[in-house]
């Protein structure tokens, strides 16, 4: 009886043992699959949010490079209209943030797009600058509303061409093939 007494006394405990290591097998099998759904979600997200960020990259790129036609072509107009787009930016930023292990590329983009802002604040100064001089009777002539001009013109070319050199590397280098091939770029088979 007692030897009856320690064999049931004796499985229980062994079957309580491999319960419960069962369980906990179980149960990180659990916590293995919904990390991976979690990271793949998170990866389909911050895949839907760079395909966003970088689409605007291409656009304010293009932008850069026609207000940069503009200003060296012997007809630009004296008041210039830049089509730069920050919306995606500031709509997306934080949750791209938090998607992104990638601190290069979260500063890259970030600067890219701080560029975005200080050229289309230039050419609304360069606008505003123009409209003044044109209400004010100053004559384009004049040596100096010349030399001003002049040196607006030079300084928004510098912005441009600084926002479209910066865009083309981003797209080169955090870019998939579709960014690429609306930006021109073309890789030679190896």
């Amino acid at each position: 009886m007692f030897a009856e007494f320690i064999t049931q006394t004796l499985s229980g405990v062994v079957a309580v043992f491999v319960g419960i290591w069962l369980a906990l097998i179980v149960e990180r099998r659990r916590k293995t699959e919904d990390t991976v759904e979690r990271d793949a979600l998170q990866l389909a997200e911050y895949e839907r949010v760079i395909d966003s960020i970088l689409g605007s990259v291409v656009k304010n790129t293009a932008e850069a490079k026609r207000i940069l036609r503009l200003i060296g072509s012997t007809h630009c107009p004296r008041l210039l209209h830049a089509d730069l787009e920050t919306a995606v930016w500031y709509a997306s930023h934080g949750h791209f943030t938090s998607l992104c292990r990638n601190v290069d590329q979260r500063v890259i983009l970030s600067q890219f797009f701080d560029d975005v802002r200080r050229l289309a604040a230039f050419v609304d100064f360069r606008s505003d600058l123009q409209a003044q001089m044109t209400t004010q009777g100053r004559r384009s002539d004049d040596a100096e509303v010349f030399e001003l001009a002049k040196e607006v013109d030079n300084h928004l070319a510098a912005l441009a061409e600084d926002l479209r050199f910066t865009g083309y590397m981003v797209i080169t280098d955090h870019g998939k093939p579709v960014h690429k091939r609306l930006m021109g770029i073309v890789h030679e088979a190896a």
